[in-house]
């Protein structure tokens, strides 16, 4: 059977940050890694949000795929399951969350998110801020100078996303734990143990009121662990799926 795979990735950053974990998946999977709204070379007229994102990838992609969102990118995913059941039937989330920032009945969320600071940093010089948030999170990869060869410059290449502080925003209004339980498609969740900007414990949160939820949690990984170590979480993933 053949496999599609969806890569939906994060805020700030565009599809080619999946361009180095593309080429380990298995030859006979479909893979494909499209441009959220505004970000890479794909416009987003009017705001940015959650469901116009999804809304966008619904129309692109085959039924019945296996969809891995990244950090806002899982936020995207979640949005299609719950929404576009019949294009989902796996649902993989990497270092993303329900919600961002805590409430008092939501601990597992962040006091502050330090993605404001960013933004006049990419808007000043993208390529130069960009190759150190990456850098930052292939700290505990031998293969970091290699994976940045491999994904800096197409990343990099249309300079910071059109809708960077538009899909901020939307990252952090947006309340998805009323709809989890929604989800029926069975889920697999991967977390980096040294991810500071969506810690673990979003994980255990996703994992305790999904229905169907599986955690796998890589201990020296940061935010980005389908880079810093891709080689496993693509056998985390294809064990999964076959």
């Amino acid at each position: 059977m053949k496999q599609h795979l969806v890569l939906i990735h994060g805020w700030g950053v565009n599809r080619h940050i999946f361009d180095d974990f593309r080429r380990r998946l298995p030859e006979h999977w479909h893979s494909f890694a499209p441009n959220l709204l505004g970000h890479g070379d794909e416009p987003c007229v009017g705001d940015f949000t959650v469901a116009r994102a999804a809304e966008r990838i619904a129309s692109q992609i085959a039924p019945q795929s296996v969809v891995l969102g990244w950090s806002l990118g899982g936020l995207v995913a979640l949005h299609l399951a719950a929404h576009y059941a019949d294009k989902v039937r796996g649902l993989i989330l990497c270092s993303s969350f329900a919600k961002l920032l805590a409430e008092p009945d939501y601990p597992a969320g962040l006091t502050q998110s330090a993605l404001h600071k960013m933004i006049p940093l990419f808007e000043q010089d993208y390529r130069k801020f960009m190759r150190q948030f990456l850098e930052l999170q292939l700290l505990h990869s031998p293969y970091r100078d290699e994976i940045l060869h491999n994904v800096l410059p197409d990343v990099a290449k249309w300079g910071a996303p059109q809708a960077l502080r538009g899909a901020l925003a939307a990252v952090e209004q947006a309340d998805f734990r009323a709809q989890l339980g929604q989800i029926r498609q069975p889920s697999l969740l991967i977390y980096g143990g040294k991810d500071a900007i969506t810690p673990p414990c979003m994980g255990d949160y996703l994992q305790q009121h999904l229905p169907h939820a599986q955690i796998h949690k890589i201990d020296k990984a940061a935010h980005a662990p389908f880079l810093s170590h891709a080689d496993e979480v693509v056998a985390i993933v294809q064990n999964w799926i076959e």
